[in-house]
């Protein structure tokens, strides 16, 4: 009985040793395979992440080719890459290759220096996405260098149909607007995105001459000395298709010469009658005068800075007059500075508290105007003979850049970082007299426009 009992009960030992250990062995082979799979899984989810991350830094480099092939190729938003011609260009809004989708984000930092982002997700399984993001920082590093333009150089050139003259230009962006005299078209859009090759994408006829413009947003404003259309609003949404929206028709038959763009208002310099006109372009399809005012003598150009526009007059005693348009209906003549001599002051630019007035006689002169009621006059310099057709501030407003009706430097620039001391950089010798002329800081680049038929539109270039 005793013997049997035992044999039992070693039987049922046998038996749970045997389930043990095969319960045993089981979670052994399961470590095992499950340890052989997630390592499986573990490689392909690295190599995917390595695979990403060289898309996401051949992003990056793509961009970096992309500005070096032009700064002004980096504007704001969403990018996708490609190859065309075996140079990088941007593609739609993504990009794929096998599983994973790239993406380059552009952002402006500053004035030269652009914030890139290059991200790449793919699916690393049914439950998880993978993500890999690089970030970097790209400068203009054409404009930061400082180049010189004690030696400007002539860097591209167009031909404009006909033989009319090229009379004043701005740029926005990737284009130049241009409006001419007498010409058809007198409104012509310039694809500067690469300023070695510019190209004509789109124009305009105006009715009348055309005689300044400013550019803000998709509207381009233009003077005229037309009579019943002093002022055109053309709608540049589309460069290609530019279009005519409305025209303003001031009293009387005096022209426009000068337009400043600020907010809802644009501020119009004529040679009589309401020497300075504000006209309401909140609904650019409808102006409505909002005020005026008789100056002493015609305006030429303006500029605004602040509750206060500074005009350029053919007055001999007060060259410049300053109107306080803090209230566009109710506009008061607030102060003025006479210059020395009789010449009219006919082009102005400036910034914060500084006024550079271009005169006939072919003087810059650099004024203060910190307290706008009583301008005075810190430095001067007549670098040429030639009326000082047009200026444009330079980088940093250390620089302003002349052109001029003189015959062997028609393009100057002028260092102007010590006011009272402003002094010659350069000069250039176009072909012919220059009328209107702008420096875009994004290319580093001055465009001018003249007289020249052969070369209506020229892009001058540092050394």
């Amino acid at each position: 009985m005793l013997k049997a009992w035992l044999t039992i009960n070693k039987l049922g030992f046998s038996l749970v040793e045997v389930l043990l250990a095969g319960a045993i062995f089981g979670l052994l082979i399961t470590a095992l395979v499950g340890a052989f799979l997630y390592g499986q899984e573990a490689t392909a989810l690295a190599g995917n992440r390595a695979r990403a991350l060289l898309l996401a830094e051949e992003g990056l480099e793509a961009v970096r080719s992309i500005r070096d092939a032009g700064y002004a190729n980096l504007a704001d938003g969403n990018y996708g890459l490609a190859v065309t011609g075996n140079q990088w260009t941007f593609s739609g809004i993504q990009d794929v290759s096998d599983i994973f989708t790239r993406q380059v984000n552009i952002a402006s930092a500053d004035s030269k220096r652009k914030s890139v982002i290059s991200q790449v997700t793919w699916q690393q399984n049914p439950q998880r996405t993978g993500s890999v993001t690089l970030v970097s920082r790209l400068t203009n590093w054409i404009a930061s260098a400082g180049n010189n333009w004690a030696t400007p150089v002539l860097a591209a050139s167009l031909d404009l149909t006909g033989a009319q003259n090229a009379v004043k230009i701005q740029v926005q962006g990737n284009y130049a607007y241009i409006v001419r005299n007498n010409a058809s078209p007198s409104f012509i859009v310039v694809d500067i995105s690469v300023p070695a090759s510019p190209t004509i994408v789109g124009s305009l006829i105006l009715t009348g001459t055309p005689t300044n413009i400013f550019v803000s947003g998709n509207y381009a404003y233009i003077t005229n000395t037309s009579n019943t259309e002093e002022l055109q609003i053309i709608n540049i949404s589309n460069p290609a298709t530019p279009s005519q929206v409305s025209a303003y028709n001031d009293a009387g038959n005096e022209d426009a010469r000068g337009v400043y763009v600020v907010g809802n208002y644009a501020y119009l310099g004529l040679n009589g009658g309401n020497d300075l006109a504000v006209v309401n372009v909140a609904n650019p399809a409808a102006p409505v005068l909002a005020g005026g005012l008789v100056l002493n003598g015609g305006a030429y150009e303006l500029m605004v800075l602040g509750n206060y526009a500074f005009i350029g007059s053919s007055d001999d005693t007060q060259d410049l007059q300053v109107v306080n348009i803090s209230n566009p209906a109710a506009l008061v003549l607030s102060g003025s500075l006479n210059l020395a001599g009789t010449s009219d002051i006919i082009s102005i630019t400036g910034f914060n508290q500084t006024i550079i007035a271009g005169r006939a006689s072919g003087s810059v002169n650099v004024i203060d105007v910190t307290a706008p009621a009583i301008p005075s006059l810190t430095g001067l310099i007549s670098p040429v003979a030639g009326a000082a057709n047009d200026l444009s501030l330079g980088s940093s407003n250390s620089s302003v850049f002349m052109v001029n009706s003189d015959a062997a430097s028609e393009f100057v620039a002028i260092d102007i970082s010590t006011p009272a001391t402003p002094a010659l950089i350069g000069f250039y010798d176009a072909a012919d007299t220059l009328e209107g002329v702008v420096y875009d800081s994004v290319s580093d680049r001055v465009f001018a426009v003249g007289d020249a038929n052969a070369a209506e539109f020229i892009v001058l270039a540092p050394q």
